[in-house]
């Protein structure tokens, strides 16, 4: 039996909850290591500006978008995710991070004690590289 995915009010891994959030405090690189192919990205407090974050995550769920704001502010809870529901992140990149994304296979992986180890395998190609995103088709 499969059943649907709903949202918690409380988001909690490990020992980060999403309620005790303090973005002045907020350090991801110590959930653990992330990588963009062979390049371990850093997400430590001292190089990622949080206001800059708000601003460039944003989620899309059933034609609906979520920034990080909203996501934090526990706007999400209660959502039920089926299982043929889509969930799109869409990050903006500067012009430095989008040099990265060159035609070919990629993968992004993420490294912790918290939760399983994560590899998002993805190719870029001319069907999707330097498309415009249409929250209304997906």
């Amino acid at each position: 039996m499969i059943i649907p995915f709903v949202i918690p009010e409380e988001i909690e891994i490990g020992d980060f909850n999403l309620k005790n959030y303090d973005p002045s405090d907020f350090d991801l690189s110590k959930y653990g290591k992330f990588y963009l192919d062979d390049t371990q990205l850093n997400f430590s407090k001292e190089i990622i500006n949080v206001d800059t974050i708000r601003n460039r995550i944003l989620v899309y769920h059933k034609g609906e978008s979520f920034n990080l704001n909203e996501i934090i502010e526990g706007k999400l809870s209660g959502r039920t995710i089926n299982l043929n529901d889509s969930i799109n992140v869409l990050i903006k990149l500067d012009e430095d991070s989008l040099k990265k994304f060159v035609k070919g296979a990629h993968y992004f992986k993420i490294e912790s004690d918290l939760v399983s180890n994560l590899i998002i395998h993805f190719e870029l190609d001319e069907t999707n590289i330097n498309v415009r995103f249409d929250p209304e088709n997906f």
